[in-house]
């Protein structure tokens, strides 16, 4: 499974305010019924058909005293290869949602 996963932080109490914007800047879709205050569940919007695998996004808080949130991209991918769709999206993510500190946490290598 290829995985993405880095810290942002947030101004406000509400993850949907803060992120859902964002997301569909990303062309993400944010499912509703799969969300909750402390968590968004989001999928690719648009699948292109040389891609066969779906990407979905979870964004929760890590800590939500310091406004700290974890923002999750996944996809059934495999993990070694390279330009995936996961990527790609992680890569577009970050322009609409950057990260904490300007860098990803590694995971298993990957970013």
């Amino acid at each position: 499974m290829a995985f993405f996963q880095y810290l942002t932080e947030i101004q406000g109490d509400c993850l949907f305010s803060s992120f859902t914007q964002g997301l569909e800047n990303a062309g993400l879709h944010v499912l509703q019924d799969l969300s909750s205050p402390a968590q968004i569940f989001a999928e690719c919007q648009n699948i292109d058909i040389n891609y066969k695998s779906k990407v979905n996004v979870l964004i929760s808080w890590s800590d939500k005293l310091k406004r700290e949130c974890s923002v999750e991209i996944r996809s059934d991918e495999p993990y070694l290869r390279r330009d995936t769709r996961c990527e790609k999206v992680h890569t577009q993510l970050r322009k609409f949602i950057p990260p904490k500190d300007s860098s990803s946490l590694p995971i298993n290598g990957q970013d």
